[in-house]
């Protein structure tokens, strides 16, 4: 069987089929409406539990990212556009749950999908995910059973709860007949690094619980009881693979340098402190990057400061003196917090969002400024300013550490010196870079949100997916002018994004002067190891020849041309 590659690699397990419910939707009058009401709460507290469960023990394994999946189907159990407008069906036409969750959640999906905003389009995969969990609850049906040991899951279609509950019982490999290159079932899958084949027809005509899997994801195959021949060729992959895992093994505890000795750091993304272990595991030397918009979204109002001390604080002392980089809040375009208030847009990622709403809003800013001010007494801590467009920005947040230093000062509470930098993310920012170098203390360019508005191509637009390529010259050129005028400066230039842990864009980075790169925690020794093979003045001379391209396809030959030469 033949199949598209969503997520490439190899796989050999027994099948694990993954049925569709069919869950009896239709109509039906109902007199007893205060009955309905009373069995669509408890499903809902229910189904509450279920998720509240998951995402605990997600996060208390450090995985975070997909713990915040799980959290919004969470919080739409609370929305009142969408569990209210449920209640009133079932109260206003006399109807039984079953068909007010499935009508009013197919309303929902239609309504999110015709709006023009990305991240809400991408939603609708969560709706159909929690009213599967809701009709299962309501028709007392129990989830089925997941056979223990390695596995492959073969289905239809997976939701993304039960990709996140497969990849803790053993999931090797996943095969589906439908799946799209952009659905939240693949880009779990390409998170958890788990092989992934999609759009095989007739699936799951053909093989039977149980039996036999090879899933090739380098070829696209899908085969039913390999032959020993094909079995071979699977260990010899996965001995490539455990191999080049053993490599990466020496890189996880050594500095982190060029291979003529220039110095770099190799810091991690994280979200909270449960992923600080696992960093530390890895070899991070640091967090170039805390995104501090879960402890607003796990909130029904914004937190105060002892809330937001105690999350930054506990970092802190975990990483026991290794940096912590806190990113303001980041509010607005694809990050919604219903509570802030912040109206519907017809663009909200180039709206009234980040360091625009916490300027405009001290009584949200200020709270956090003073974590972060009292955190910074226990170690080093550094915060940086997200969607900065101009100077002004810079000296209002200034204007207000100071003033909330000075509150702090008033109370007796014990403060710590902060870095102030800021993400380059916006074009103005990246072409003012000489003023912004001598007004900051680091800069971090986020490679995400300044190749979509430098291109003005929306990276979640598959027709303009081309324009968003980190190796288009354009690109390089910001970043080589931005890494130029803070070392003018004196200050340092980190990366934060996809970019920064691509193996063939970090001898760029190494020819501009980046000073650190902040990565996802599982490629952290890749990166250290990619960067330890680079001699920085062979990538000076790269980065020169690759400034002088004339496309992204140009700029990759360049690399892979020269970095040949040095094996």
């Amino acid at each position: 069987m033949n199949g598209t590659i969503a997520v490439g690699g190899m796989a050999l397990a027994d099948v694990h089929i993954i049925a569709e419910q069919h869950m009896d939707v239709a109509r039906r009058h109902v007199e007893q409406t205060q009955a309905e009401q009373v069995r669509l709460d408890a499903a809902v507290r229910l189904c509450g539990e279920e998720l509240s469960g998951l995402i605990r023990q997600l996060q208390e394994e450090g995985d975070s990212d997909h713990a915040d999946i799980l959290d919004f189907q969470l919080l739409l159990l609370e929305d009142d556009s969408y569990i209210g407008r449920i209640s009133c069906m079932i109260q206003e036409e006399q109807v039984n749950c079953e068909y007010a969750v499935s009508q009013c959640s197919q309303a929902y999906r239609e309504e999110l999908a015709a709006l023009d905003n990305p991240y809400l389009n991408e939603r609708t995969a969560d709706i159909a995910d929690i009213e599967k969990r809701l009709l299962r609850v309501l028709s007392r049906r129990g989830t089925a059973p997941i056979r223990p040991g390695p596995k492959i899951a073969a289905a239809l279609d997976l939701t993304p709860s039960q990709v996140v509950e497969l990849g803790r019982q053993g999931l090797q490999g996943i095969v589906l007949e439908q799946g799209g290159l952009s659905s939240h079932c693949v880009i779990l899958a390409r998170s958890m690094n788990i092989p992934c084949i999609i759009g095989v027809a007739g699936l799951l005509g053909q093989v039977q619980d149980g039996q036999r899997l090879l899933l090739d994801a380098q070829r696209g195959q899908v085969t039913v009881e390999p032959s020993p021949e094909q079995v071979q060729a699977f260990e010899r992959y996965q001995a490539a693979y455990r191999a080049e895992q053993a490599e990466l093994e020496q890189f996880r505890h050594t500095a982190t340098a060029t291979a003529d000795g220039k110095a770099m750091r190799v810091y991690a993304n994280i979200t909270s402190e449960q992923e600080v272990p696992e960093l530390l595991r890895q070899g991070g030397e640091g967090v170039g990057l805390l995104r501090t918009e879960l402890l607003y979204m796990e909130q029904d109002a914004p937190p105060g400061e002892e809330v937001q001390y105690a999350a930054y604080s506990a970092i802190v002392t975990r990483l026991a003196g290794r940096p912590l980089i806190v990113r303001s809040l980041d509010v607005g375009g694809d990050k919604h917090i219903p509570y802030l208030n912040i109206p519907q847009e017809d663009n909200p990622f180039l709206g009234y969002r980040a360091i625009r709403y916490c300027l405009d809003h001290p009584e949200v800013f200020h709270p956090q400024l003073a974590a972060v001010l009292r955190a910074a007494a226990l170690g080093p801590v550094q915060l940086m300013l997200p969607m900065i467009a101009t100077i002004s920005e810079v000296e209002l947040t200034r204007e207000s550490i100071a003033q909330v230093r000075a509150e702090l000062k008033e109370r007796g509470a014990e403060t710590g010196p902060i870095s102030l930098g800021m993400m380059v993310e916006t074009p103005a920012a990246a072409v003012m870079a000489h003023q912004f170098a001598g007004a900051v203390d680091f800069f971090s360019i986020g490679t995400n949100d300044l190749t979509q508005y430098l291109f003005a191509a929306d990276r979640n637009n598959a027709r303009v997916a081309a324009l968003n390529s980190y190796f288009q010259p354009a690109l390089l050129h910001m970043v080589d002018r931005v890494c130029q005028c803070a070392h003018r400066h004196g200050i340092e230039v980190d990366i934060c994004g996809q970019a920064g842990e691509m193996d063939e864009l970090i001898p760029l980075w190494v020819g501009m002067g980046v000073d650190n790169l902040s990565v996802s925690i599982p490629s952290i020794p890749r990166v250290r190891r990619t960067i330890s093979r680079c001699p920085a003045a062979r990538c000076r001379r790269l980065a020169d020849r690759a400034l002088q391209c004339f496309s992204d396809q140009e700029v990759l030959d360049c690399v892979r041309e020269e970095v040949r030469q040095w094996s």
